[in-house]
């Protein structure tokens, strides 16, 4: 047994999370953990992680067992190179090779031959220790993780305070596999990491001989690598052996059944009860009433099945253009201070459906923001049609008070908008009831996403610029904004990872990489 959770109990902001909720997990358990926005995943990690107290439970982890938990909020010295960040995932060996270099410096010190024996004998112990360790493989590891997970890219003596929030948590998560714990816990370690690298983690993965518990909202991802679904809904923590494609058949299963089990049940106690009503009062038959009263009465009563109606009902407010040719970007050359690529050149059409393509860290958000006005480019031209109206979903969560709720946001920016507008407009994005008085920080990485959508459908454009819109955002909420998309008559230009994402909503490809070879 490698972790225990006993009891476990948390409320956040009047909701609750977990009620008495339990489970263990077992060695070689790839473990990925699944639910709907907002019922507690993250937050599950973080009280593994040691970031979160919960109200009560017991949580226990095997002794001396060595647990990797990716904090993608984590302090990092930034002038450290990134290089030199991750031998930092071997710093305890390092400490060994330098205590073994010392007894070798001190043999040659010395002219005590037993001493020099015992410091030999200490060295070799050492040595072995090191070599099992593969101390030696070391930097040849660390370019292998750093390669598989396009962190070379950025160059690998860049300091870590030079990086994107994206390209942060990636290092961080390879120090992290470097450090070879024996448990890893992960929060959706797929969000930054474009097709060919979540490729690679998918292989590291299954080689990978310890356990894993991973927040993921990646199905593809999660049938690749995991053989246990821990599913968070209405309080509870239920486990389930297998896949993820093997849980949804499981899951499916078990809620057909219950639901057969209380219309039956509910059909006994109509029955029941309509018979003790006609014959509570006669003579003849009240005993036989009362028998069937007691029947009734400790009849243990089955909970009305519970729904997650979470789909979104998302309709992009389109305005007309004058002109078919939409965009067209000649030989337009972007970065911050120098170019990041050769220059780029594409058109689009009016309606069309572009992804941008490329590995992680190539520029595609620096395109998007260029396109949009954030950026200057540093040569060459782009050129809307002059009726274009954009609409933004940025891939960082930013939200200049986030201490009002969702309702008081869209309140201040639409004043006109009467209380029940704002709700059904909130209620279209899943964002109803509780949840959308309570303040936006508190609001999981999912229901933050929601809200920015809610945010594009109040604004009437006839191009939508998405990067990596479906981060944080759970299967029936991809599926409604696949559909949305589809439907929307308008240009979408957007960045994303997910394959099946691209397949079903784009029109048209443009892959940066065919710039670098070319």
């Amino acid at each position: 047994m490698y972790l225990q959770v006993d009891n476990l109990s948390m409320t956040y902001d009047k909701k609750v999370l977990y009620n008495n909720a339990s489970f263990r997990i077992l060695p070689n358990e790839k473990v990925g953990i699944v639910g709907a926005n907002g019922v507690g995943k993250s937050t599950l990690i973080k009280i593994l992680g040691g970031e979160v107290i919960p109200d009560s439970g017991n949580i226990t982890f095997q002794k001396d067992l060595k647990v990797g938990y990716l904090d993608q909020y984590a302090s990092v010295n930034k002038k450290i190179t990134i290089n030199a960040y991750l031998t930092q995932a071997f710093a305890a060996l390092l400490k060994k090779k330098n205590l073994m270099d010392e007894y070798l410096q001190k043999i040659k010190q010395t002219n005590d031959e037993n001493e020099q024996i015992r410091l030999a004998r200490s060295a070799s112990i050492i040595h072995d220790e090191l070599e099992a360790n593969r101390f030696y493989e070391m930097n040849s590891m660390i370019m292998k993780v750093a390669t598989g997970l396009g962190i070379v890219n950025y160059g690998m003596t860049t300091e870590m305070g030079k990086l994107s929030g994206g390209q942060k948590v990636k290092v961080v998560l390879a120090k992290l596999l470097l450090e070879n714990p024996d448990l890893i816990i992960l929060d959706e370690p797929t969000n930054f990491l474009d097709e060919s690298h979540v490729e690679w983690l998918v292989k590291y993965l299954k080689e990978y001989n310890g356990s894993f518990l991973i927040v993921s909202h990646n199905q593809e991802f999660l049938d690749d690598v995991v053989n246990v679904i821990l599913d968070i809904e209405f309080g509870k923590i239920t486990k389930y052996k297998g896949n993820y494609k093997a849980y949804l058949i499981k899951k499916a299963m078990m809620v057909e059944d219950y639901e057969r089990r209380y219309n039956a049940q509910q059909k006994e106690k109509a029955k029941l009860q309509d018979y003790i009503d006609k014959n509570r009062t006669r003579a003849s038959t009240a005993k036989m009433a009362q028998s069937r009263q007691k029947k009734l009465d400790k009849m243990e009563v089955m909970e009305k099945p519970k729904t997650n109606n979470l789909k979104l009902h998302l309709d992009f407010k389109y305005q007309s253009i004058s002109s078919h040719r939409f965009l067209v970007v000649d030989n337009l050359e972007i970065g911050y201070y120098y170019s990041l690529l050769p220059p780029i050149s594409f058109e689009i059409k009016s309606g069309e459906k572009l992804a941008i393509m490329g590995f992680n860290g190539i520029g595609k958000s620096t395109l998007l923001k260029t396109l949009i006005g954030e950026l200057k480019p540093i040569k060459g031209t782009f050129k809307f049609v002059d009726d274009a109206k954009i609409a933004y979903f940025e891939q960082e969560h930013h939200f200049e008070n986030v201490n009002i709720s969702p309702f008081q946001m869209i309140a201040e920016i639409y004043p006109d908008k009467s209380d029940k507008e704002i709700r059904s407009e909130l209620a279209k994005c899943a964002i109803q009831g509780p949840l959308a008085l309570q303040p936006i920080k508190t609001m999981s990485g999912g229901e933050q996403s929601k809200l920015k959508l809610c945010l594009i459908m109040l604004q009437k454009a006839n191009v939508l610029i998405l990067d990596e819109p479906t981060n944080h955002l759970d299967a029936l909420a991809k599926e409604s904004l696949m559909e949305a998309l589809k439907k929307y008559p308008g240009t979408v230009i957007f960045v994303s990872h997910e394959k099946d994402f691209v397949k079903n909503v784009a029109t048209k490809v443009y892959n940066i990489e065919d710039l670098l070879i070319s």
